[in-house]
C-alpha cells in the first residue's frame, strides 16, 4: 500500500490574547447598555401607545368645522393634521399635544377649546404618531413645529404676530423652542418671515427631561447623564419675551408641580399662572366647571394682551 503524502504543517492560531479579551467584552457590554438606554429614552418620552389610523380621518368626514391638512416639516418629513373650527373666529392657534396624543384622540377637546376661545386651531399629529411619517426625535419635533408654523402663514395666510402657540405636556417644548426662535434676531431660514407669536399657552409643562429624569429614576444616582433627548424648557424661559399663560394641577403625579413653578418663575413676563388644586396630570379636562373656568381665565389673558 501506497504511503499517505505527508500532510503540510498548519500553523496553529493563536488564541486571543487575554488583554485584547479584556478590552473587547467590556467595550461591547458598554455598546449593548447604550443601545438599551437610547431605546428607554425612546419608549420614556415617546410610549408606543396604539393610535387609530382611521380616527381622525373618519371624523374629519362627518364634519364641517374641520379641514384636513397634509405639510411637511422643516426637514421634509410629511404630516398630517386637521385645521379646525370656524372660519371666521377671530383667534389662531398652533397646539402641540402631548406624548400620547394624536389629532384622532384629542379631537373633542380641542373642539372644546375651538368654541369657547372663538379660535381656528391648526392640530397635528408628529412625525412618527397617528397618520404622520417618520419616527420622533427631540429635533424632528422641532422640525416638526416650524413646518406647522410655516404652513399657517403660507397656506392659511394667517398673521405671525396673531398666532398663538399652545403646548401640553411634551408639546410645551416644541411650542417654546419655536417661540424662542421666532423671538430670536438670528431666526432659522425657515423662518425668515416669522414674528414674534401673540402669546403662547403651556399646559402642564416640564423644565428638561434631564430634571424628568431625576424625579422618574433617582434609583440610577445620575440618570440625566444617561438621556439622549434634553428639552431644556428652563433654559429657553428667560428668552420668552411675550405674554405666557401657564396651569397645572398641584397633584401632577407625571410632571411634578414645582418644575412648573420654577419654569413660571424663570418666564421674563407678561405672565400669568392658574394652580389647579388638587388636580393631577391627565385630569385636567375632567371636571366641566374646571374646564370652563381654564377657558375663561386663557381668554381673559388673551383678550387682556390684544
Amino acid at each position: 500500500m501506497a504511503a499517505e503524502p505527508a500532510k503540510p504543517d498548519v500553523p496553529k492560531r493563536d488564541p486571543v490574547p487575554l488583554a485584547l479579551r479584556l478590552t473587547f467584552l467590556p467595550m461591547l457590554l458598554v455598546i449593548i447598555l447604550m443601545i438599551g438606554v437610547r431605546m428607554l429614552n425612546a419608549v420614556s418620552i415617546y410610549p408606543p401607545l396604539p393610535m387609530d389610523h382611521t380616527r381622525a380621518p373618519g371624523l374629519a368626514a362627518e364634519r364641517e368645522d374641520v379641514t384636513e391638512i397634509h405639510f411637511e416639516a422643516d426637514d421634509g418629513v410629511k404630516l398630517y393634521g386637521w385645521v379646525l373650527g370656524s372660519k371666521t373666529a377671530s383667534r389662531h392657534i398652533v397646539a402641540f399635544t402631548g406624548n400620547g396624543d394624536y389629532v384622532g384622540s384629542v379631537a373633542g377637546l380641542y373642539t372644546k377649546h375651538a368654541a369657547a376661545l372663538d379660535a381656528l386651531i391648526l392640530l397635528f399629529d408628529y412625525r412618527g404618531y397617528a397618520n404622520s411619517e417618520g419616527r420622533p426625535s427631540e429635533a424632528g419635533l422641532y422640525a416638526d413645529a416650524r413646518g406647522a408654523y410655516r404652513y399657517a402663514i403660507t397656506e392659511l395666510g394667517w398673521i405671525p404676530s396673531e398666532i398663538i402657540l399652545w403646548g401640553r405636556s411634551l408639546g410645551a417644548a416644541p411650542a417654546i423652542k419655536l417661540a424662542v426662535d421666532l423671538l430670536a434676531d438670528d431666526r432659522p431660514a425657515s423662518l425668515a418671515d416669522g414674528r414674534t407669536p401673540h402669546a403662547l399657552i403651556l399646559e402642564a409643562p416640564f423644565t428638561s427631561i434631564q430634571d424628568m429624569a431625576r424625579f422618574a429614576m433617582p434609583i440610577l444616582g445620575k440618570p440625566e447623564w444617561l438621556v439622549f433627548e434634553f428639552y431644556d424648557n428652563l433654559a429657553r424661559a428667560p428668552k420668552l419675551a411675550l405674554p405666557v399663560f401657564h396651569y397645572q394641577g398641584t397633584s401632577d403625579e407625571v410632571i411634578p408641580f414645582g418644575q412648573g413653578e420654577r419654569l413660571f418663575a424663570a418666564l421674563p413676563g407678561p405672565k400669568e399662572h392658574m394652580t389647579l388644586t388638587g388636580v393631577g396630570h391627565n385630569n385636567i379636562w375632567d371636571d366641566d366647571a374646571r374646564a370652563q373656568e381654564i377657558r375663561q381665565r386663557v381668554d381673559a389673558f388673551l383678550g387682556a394682551h390684544e
